[in-house]
């Protein structure tokens, strides 16, 4: 390959072919589902969109038979997420939330029914009755606001129908696993229609505890149901009242243990050591027992936690209730009006020392507890237009949440009663905001596009910690824009150019504070400024796809997280962890070469680097030599947030049985390329999943049924590794999920 990576010839041929197709044609009918997004407040089809957007239908998601959120993603180029948690830790082009704290908000923003959601679950990573799923890369702040500088994702739910219908789906599955999911909907009146749809998801947990208590762990336990009543008002106007709850109550996947100490030597381990186990860690410093396991692997891990006495328990209960007016005033206007309450409540008990003994052999145990009570409250109000040549959108914004927070670490907690926390958060915010978006066509091929939102916002918090009370504020106003310029060489061919900005709110440290409210600090807004070009075209008469995108972001004041180890206890810091120079590229193809057979391929490259002062950084790991106990001194400049490739597919074959119904058989794959983190410990290793699934419908497709197998070759890779405190003797983490194989039986009415 004359000296070049496979990246750069992935890259360079991804941009010849986005330049080259569109020149291509053919005579066969169109093959692939035209998908109308919402990417701009306004439907469209995905093609006409100048946003990088990776989208799924609910067909697409029922079709591929995909259940979790982290089927989307893994089909989504430079999108990741953590296998551990829910949504708190979603990664889009490589910016990701350095800060998950009760009190703060992510970097993408998340986004129900047009509904801004930072708290928001479908009772975990559930996806119930889903129209469509948008996945929108690089920020988004004219129209969706703060909190969307890496990104968006909006989940759109089926709305009632004009006519009767409705399905019904029960899955069995690998450990127990039960699934039930129905829906059913259709007219109530001539100008009244409903649709109710539920979901239940239980399993009996696919991890064996390998401590004293012994039990079962990753335990899933799921309800969540959704109502939706829409009436015609008028001719002109249109009311949709919806309501949506959930309650999980599950046990939540442990962590793994590495140690970082060479168990003859008790010194600090390479990298490459504590990533294969053969490290432990430092209880031989105290006579105490040298825990270390040299084989992690999900299934098994070590904890103190009696999953059958309540350990280890993750529960979250939700409400929502949204109003949507829509009010067409006249042929080409539209008035719409959005209000929403939504609550939470939610309580998550973890053992962040991995190990059923504790750190150093049972020196203390860090078992946390954390709480977060959530009321929210959004107003939006949007007018929108056009004639064919020009197109506009004026809005305004209202956001108002109260939230509350408990984090607690018995073993640091000293001068208050074990069973009170130790750190009590209120947190009060105030957001408001006025944008507009608009497009205007210069010729006949040539568009310009722009936006913009001013946002005031202001948050108070109140604390109390180890008995000591405080008390932090913030006011923060923004401007952000966006401008570009839309080109058409052919009706299905678009290339575009844009500049656009977004802000993460400005944030506290409030979780974990041990008494030390020097701590109570407040960080200001991170923002980001992005370039991007890109290409969207059609081809082969509508059976292919070709998109691709290079983009630069300018990330500045960048938020993090770190520990203070310096003190008896390690109080979390939030601090500005300085800059970022963000380069990526991003290529999706679909194909139908022919009515039996589809493809998709996704590839995504990153390479992001932080720009603090050179002096600026932080102690990691156990430490060598002199710094043993205290951790080696790592800096911030040139770090890595999260770079290098990741490709991503789906393989779809038909085969037609006659009169005997439908066939097909699919493989969808996800490889991503090893992430080593700032401190050289932090690690997520390189993994290729292969899932495989059969799918058979009858002659009628009112009966379905599918069989499959995820991470079909049973790759066991660790997902997430961090050494968190300075000066300890251990790193935690996850391997990946485990082998899973299941059957789903559909009906269809």
């Amino acid at each position: 390959m004359s000296g070049k990576s496979f990246g750069s010839w992935v890259v360079e041929i991804a941009i010849v072919l986005s330049l080259v197709a569109p020149a291509v044609g053919s005579a066969q009918s169109s093959a692939i589902e035209e998908i109308v997004v919402t990417a701009q407040k306004r439907e469209q089809s995905l093609q006409d969109v100048p946003i990088s957007v990776t989208a799924f239908s609910g067909d697409m998601v029922d079709d591929f038979g995909f259940e979790d959120t982290r089927d989307i993603f893994y089909q989504t180029p430079n999108v990741d997420i953590s296998q551990y948690s829910y949504y708190g830790s979603i990664t889009i082009r490589g910016n990701p939330t350095l800060n998950n704290s009760l009190a703060g908000e992510g970097n993408v923003s998340l986004y129900f029914d047009e509904v801004y959601r930072p708290t928001a679950f479908y009772g975990g990573n559930e996806m119930l009755d889903v129209e469509r799923v948008e996945v929108l890369r690089g920020p988004q702040g004219t129209l969706f606001g703060r909190n969307s500088t890496s990104g968006l994702v909006h989940f759109i739910s089926r709305k009632p129908t004009g006519e009767l219908e409705g399905y019904a789906n029960l899955e069995l599955g690998s450990y127990d696993t039960r699934i039930l999911e129905a829906a059913i909907s259709g007219p109530l009146s001539d100008r009244v229609r409903g649709r109710l749809a539920v979901k239940y998801h239980e399993n009996d947990g696919f991890q064996t505890n390998q401590g004293p208590a012994g039990g079962k762990l990753a335990v899933t336990d799921r309800l969540a149901a959704r109502g939706h009543l829409e009436i015609d008002l008028s001719d002109s106007v249109n009311l949709l009242l919806s309501v949506e709850a959930s309650d999980l109550d599950d046990i939540g996947k442990a962590f793994n243990f590495w140690g970082l100490l060479d168990p003859a030597t008790l010194a600090q381990c390479e990298p490459e050591r504590i990533w294969g186990g053969e490290c432990v860690g430092g209880g031989a410093f105290f006579g105490l027992p040298s825990f270390g396991d040299p084989d992690p692997s999900v299934k098994r891990p070590y904890t103190e936690h009696d999953p059958d006495n309540g350990d280890g328990r993750y529960t979250l209960e939700t409400l929502s209730a949204t109003a949507k007016l829509r009010w067409q005033l006249s042929d080409s206007i539209e008035l719409v009006s959005i209000t929403a309450y939504d609550s939470h409540d939610r309580f998550f008990n973890t053992d962040e020392d991995g190990s059923a003994v504790g750190t150093f052999g049972g020196l203390f145990q860090y078992n946390d507890s954390y709480t977060s009570e959530t009321d929210q409250f959004t107003q939006e109000f949007r007018l929108s237009g056009g004639n064919g040549e020009t197109d506009w959108l004026l809005g305004l914004f209202y956001f108002y949440e109260d939230r509350g927070s408990t984090s607690h670490v018995q073993a640091f907690e000293g001068v208050i009663s074990s069973q009170v926390p130790g750190t009590i958060v209120d947190l009060e915010t105030k957001s408001w905001a006025v944008f507009g978006e608009f497009g205007r066509s210069l010729t006949e091929t040539v568009r310009l596009i722009g936006g913009f939102r001013y946002t005031d916002e202001e948050k108070e918090t109140d604390v109390l910690t180890e008995t000591f009370p405080g008390s932090q504020e913030l006011s923060d106003d923004n401007f952000s824009g966006k401008a570009g310029l839309e080109w058409r060489p052919r009706d299905e061919w678009l290339v575009y150019g844009t500049v656009s900005s977004s802000f993460r709110s400005g944030n506290f440290a409030t979780d974990l504070l041990f008494g030390d409210l020097n701590q109570l600090r407040a960080v200001k807004p991170e923002e980001a400024v992005s370039f991007e070009l890109g290409s969207k075209s059609t081809l082969l008469d509508g059976r292919m796809s070709l998109n691709a995108t290079l983009f630069y972001q300018d990330v500045t004041d960048k938020q993090g997280l770190v520990y203070d180890s310096g003190v008896a206890a390690p109080v979390t810091l939030l601090i500005t962890v300085g800059d970022a120079d963000i380069y990526g590229a991003e290529f999706e193809l679909f194909m139908a070469p022919a009515d039996s057979l589809e493809l998709s391929l996704g590839v995504g490259w990153l390479d992001s680097e932080v720009n603090a002062p050179p002096t600026f950084g932080f102690n990691a790991g156990f430490g060598t030599g002199a710094n043993a106990f205290v951790g080696d001194p790592f800096f911030l400049d040139g770090s890595k947030l999260g770079s290098g490739w990741s490709l991503n597919g789906v393989v779809r074959y038909h085969i037609s049985l006659g009169g005997g119904g439908n066939l097909t058989l699919q493989a969808d794959y996800d490889w991503r390329e090893e992430n080593i983190g700032q401190n050289r410990i932090d690690y997520a290793e390189d993994r290729l999943l292969v899932n495989l699934r059969a799918f058979w419908s009858s002659p009628t497709e009112r009966w379905e049924v599918q069989a499959y197998v995820e991470n079909a070759f049973d790759e066991k890779y660790i997902d997430n590794l961090g050494a968190i405190v300075a000066g300890g003797d251990y790193a935690l983490g996850n391997m990946g999920m485990p082998q899973w194989y299941g059957v789903k039986i559909g009906m269809n009415f």
